[in-house]
C-alpha cells in the first residue's frame, strides 16, 4: 500500500481529503494541529526544512494542502512566506527523498480576479487553463509562484507535479451553510470570483484521481470546479451585467454553467463533479 503524506490534513478541507484517500492509501497527516479524526499524525511545520526532510522519508506521494487560504487576514509577507517557502520546502524534500508524485492545492486566484484591487475581468468565458494569469494580491501571486516551482522540479528531477486549481471549496457544515445562503442572497457583491465553487467531496475526489492515475514524468494543471455557478442564475446574464467587456466564447454559456471550465480536468483527469449547491445544504459530514 502506498504511503501518502497530506500537509494541512487537519484543516477543514484536509479532513475530507484524508477521509477519501484513507480508503485506498496509508495516509499520514502532517500539520501543526492534531487531526480530530483517528489517523496517523506527524506534528510539523512546513517552514522547517530539516524536519520536513525527516517526515517525508519512505513516502510515495505528497498532497500539499498547507497554506494561508486567502490574503485578507494576514500580512502580505506572511502569506508569501508560508505559501511559497512552505511549498518550496516540500518540493525540495520530495526531491531529496525520491518522492515521485507531488499534488499541489492551487487556486483559481491565480487568474487574479478574486482579490483584485484594480479593474480586472476575464478576457473571455468560460475561462480555461489557457487564460492569462494576472494576480494583483499576495495570495494569487503565491499560487502562481508555487505552480512555477512545481514545473521546475518536474524539469529537474522528473517528479510528477499536479496543480489542482480549485475555487471556493464549499463544505456542508451547518455554520458554513448559513454563510453560503447569505452569499447567494447577496450574489452581486461576489462577482470577482466569478461565482465559481466546488463541493468539498468533489475536490477531495480530484486529489484521489490525481493519485490514482499513477506516476508519469510530467507537470499538469487543471481547474477543479463544479459544473454550475453557485447563484443558480443564467451565466450569460451574469456576464453581460457584471463583465460587459468580456467575450462570451461562441455565445456558449448554457444555463447556470460555471464560468470557469472544468472540461480539461474531465478529459485528462477523469474528474466528474457529482454534487451541486443543493448537496452543500444536505447533512453530509466529513468522514
Amino acid at each position: 500500500m502506498k504511503t501518502v503524506l497530506i500537509t494541512g490534513g487537519s484543516g477543514l478541507f484536509g479532513r475530507y481529503v484524508v477521509g477519501v484517500l484513507g480508503e485506498r492509501y496509508r495516509v499520514i497527516v502532517l500539520d501543526k494541529k492534531q487531526p480530530e479524526n483517528p489517523v496517523e499524525y506527524q506534528h510539523g511545520d512546513v517552514l522547517d526544512l530539516t524536519a520536513m526532510a525527516e517526515c517525508t522519508r519512505g513516502v510515495d506521494a505528497i498532497v500539499h494542502l498547507a497554506a494561508i487560504p486567502h490574503p485578507l487576514d494576514h500580512p502580505a509577507e506572511e502569506v508569501v512566506r508560508l505559501n511559497v517557502m512552505g511549498t518550496f520546502n516540500m518540493l525540495e524534500v520530495a526531491a531529496r527523498n525520491n518522492v515521485r508524485t507531488f499534488i499541489f492545492a492551487s487556486s483559481e486566484s491565480t487568474l487574479g480576479f478574486a482579490f483584485a484591487e484594480r479593474k480586472n475581468h476575464p478576457d473571455s468565458v468560460p475561462v480555461d487553463e489557457d487564460h492569462p494569469l494576472r494576480p494583483q494580491d499576495p495570495y494569487g501571486m503565491s499560487k502562481v509562484l508555487c505552480e512555477e516551482m512545481c514545473k521546475t522540479y518536474t524539469r529537474r528531477y522528473g517528479m510528477q507535479t499536479i496543480c489542482l486549481r480549485m475555487p471556493w471549496i464549499w463544505v456542508p457544515e451547518p455554520e458554513e451553510q448559513k454563510f453560503y445562503r447569505e452569499l447567494i442572497d447577496e450574489y452581486p457583491k461576489w462577482y470577482k470570483n466569478l461565482w465559481a465553487y466546488v463541493h468539498v467531496l468533489d475536490a477531495a475526489d480530484a486529489c484521489a484521481r490525481a493519485l490514482n492515475r499513477g506516476y508519469r514524468e510530467e507537470h499538469r494543471t487543471w481547474f477543479i470546479t463544479a459544473d454550475e455557478n453557485w447563484t443558480g442564475i443564467e451565466s450569460i446574464k451574469l456576464v453581460r451585467e457584471f463583465f460587459p467587456e468580456t467575450v462570451i466564447y461562441k455565445n456558449r454559456l448554457p444555463g447556470a454553467v460555471s464560468l470557469i471550465a472544468n472540461s480539461k480536468a474531465k478529459t485528462e483527469l477523469g474528474f466528474r463533479p457529482e454534487r451541486t449547491v443543493d448537496d452543500v445544504f444536505s447533512t453530509i459530514t466529513a468522514k
